[in-house]
């Protein structure tokens, strides 16, 4: 769990791609990412940043939110 939760840091930072992430840590991350979605710890505007600054795709969005971007 604790490599899931560096990557999660890491993509929520900006400064990775969920894209880069090992498949073994995939869903943990996302899990992570909808976890501090639901804590507001993570916004869906600070994820929609990352899909506009090219860090995460529209479809890695709806992946994570279950909305189209």
């Amino acid at each position: 769990m604790a490599m899931a939760k560096i990557w999660r840091n890491r993509i929520e930072a900006g400064t990775q791609r969920l894209s880069k992430c090992p498949a073994k840590y995939r869903n943990q991350v996302i899990a992570l990412i909808q976890e501090d979605l639901e804590t507001g710890d993570f916004s869906i505007n600070d994820l929609m940043k990352l899909v506009e600054d090219g860090m995460m795709t529209p479809e890695e969005y709806a992946e994570i939110t279950g909305e189209e971007y």
